[in-house]
């Protein structure tokens, strides 16, 4: 007679292991299988890594550029990361001037046009994209690795050789300005500009695109701000992907060696102005049947070393289906969708916004549960099973955030942009994980406020303004948001 394996082997064919638990089985040996568990209760978590961040190597070239490579062989592929410090910041008057002039980069250069140089790239499937910010411009470019001189190629073009044609400057005008009209019917766009001008005033952060300043942007104006910010001593460089360091960086000299250093203007920005007292700004949108509410006030700059435990504060308040804010205007009230929060930090500066869609009839309960819950933040601390449920949720967020090539290159990079410790993202997850109650407290009366702040409504404003009337002095705009 066959034994229960032999006949469990020719009939089903099953693993070496399989069997293994059927011998088990077979023979009435209980004892040797684990325990069971008890699912009734929820395991703990596991503690956090003390270096979840990956090592680089970091070297600064002859012409002033400063590389970093982080070495990560889990895909054939490459990714350049350069950025241009600055960005928005140096726009001046001509708001946008920096995005046309990152927009235009890999629209044609003086040794390619747009379309040989789509063409080029698209046949070895190199993606070449650039886009500003606040703060910087950065232009990436990526594909496989047995392609990298190729695609340093095409990323030393652009960087190096932009033609600026004036017909496809026309081309990004047209697209912005229709962007600019769409912008003016929609609610959360209205509310974003009306903020930003609310929190920094005149400073360069609140700057947003207008008719006249894009209207007035011409090619020469794209020529000069790329003579004067494109330097390699006001650049940086991260390389990440399936490379060695003491390969790819000699290959990466060569590459930038016609990449000359200059003299780069000061940077005069200043912080931003602080924010006295309580305001209420109503963008009026006749019709509307929903207002579109922010809660803004200056936030912290990008290099403030509480950053980790901020963003458990900020989980707390807004970042989520567990949030507070998302707790109580939905789960309990049933006002809105969703309700959030977030600090948008930057180098001289910060914004933090608590945001909110809901019926017109509940605006002004909606602003005042918003508020009672920033202040609440400020005067109890948080239970503990609550706050390690943010712990956890941030951590595991972070974590998983390391799996992108780009995100990690706009760490690395971000530590020299922004005079960040080096690190800085070395001990962020185990940072955000010893959170405790008194500390997200103590950044809760840092951070947030309930008297000095900026309430912006995007909404009908015969339905709302009376009740808003009723928290403060309100500031009317029409959707060119100017003053009524």
């Amino acid at each position: 007679m066959h034994s229960a394996t032999s006949l469990i082997r020719r009939s089903f064919g099953f693993s070496a292991r399989s069997l293994a638990i059927a011998s088990v089985l077979a023979s009435g040996s209980w004892s040797l299988l684990p325990a069971a568990v008890d699912r009734s209760k929820k395991p703990g978590p596991g503690p956090a890594p003390a270096a979840s961040f990956p090592d680089y190597a970091e070297k600064t070239l002859p012409n002033g550029l400063k590389v970093f490579v982080i070495e990560d062989d889990r895909k054939p592929t490459v990714t350049f990361r350069l950025i241009i410090k600055g960005g928005a910041l140096h726009d001046g008057k001509k708001t946008g001037l920096s995005a046309f002039t990152a927009t235009l980069l890999n629209r044609g250069t003086s040794t390619r046009d747009a379309a040989t140089f789509a063409q080029e790239t698209d046949a070895i499937g190199v993606k070449v994209e650039a886009s500003s910010g606040a703060d910087a411009i950065s232009v990436s470019a990526g594909g496989l690795t047995k392609y990298t001189d190729k695609i340093l190629e095409f990323l030393t073009d652009v960087l190096l050789h932009p033609a600026f044609p004036e017909e496809q400057l026309e081309k990004v005008r047209k697209q912005a300005l229709s962007k600019l009209a769409s912008e003016k019917q929609e609610a959360d766009a209205l509310a974003g500009k009306l903020a930003g001008k609310a929190v920094f005033g005149e400073h360069s952060y609140g700057d947003y695109n207008t008719e006249e300043s894009l209207k007035a942007i011409r090619r020469e104006d794209l020529v000069s701000y790329h003579a004067t910010w494109f330097a390699p001593n006001n650049a940086t460089l991260a390389v990440v992907g399936d490379v060695k360091a003491a390969d790819i960086l000699p290959v990466v000299e060569k590459a930038f060696t016609d990449w000359k250093q200059r003299e780069i203007p000061a940077d005069a920005t200043g912080a931003p102005p602080e924010m006295r007292g309580l305001t209420i700004h109503l963008v009026d949108r006749p019709g509307s049947v929903q207002s579109n509410i922010v809660v803004a006030q200056p936030g912290p700059a990008k290099n403030v070393s509480d950053l980790p435990e901020l963003n458990v504060l900020n989980g707390t308040l807004g970042g989520g289906f567990s949030g507070r804010l998302f707790q109580n205007l939905r789960e309990k009230h049933g006002w809105t969708y969703g309700a959030y929060s977030a600090f948008g930090p930057n180098k001289h500066g910060g914004v933090f916004t608590a945001s909110a869609e809901t019926r017109n009839a509940v605006t002004a309960p909606a602003i005042r549960e918003i508020l009672a819950e920033m202040k609440r933040l400020r005067e109890e601390p948080v239970p503990p099973a609550e706050l390690e449920l943010q712990r956890q949720y941030n951590v595991g967020n972070y974590l998983l955030s390391l799996e992108s090539a780009g995100r990690i290159a706009t760490r690395v990079q971000d530590i020299d942009l922004y005079g960040m410790a080096p690190d800085f993202y070395k001990t962020y997850a185990s940072r955000m994980a010893a959170a405790t109650p008194q500390k997200v407290q103590e950044l809760a009366k840092k951070y947030l406020s309930v008297e000095d702040t900026a309430i912006i409504v995007v909404g009908e404003a015969k339905e709302v303004r009376p009740e808003l009337e009723k928290l403060g002095k309100v500031i009317e705009y029409d959707t060119e948001l100017k003053p009524l």
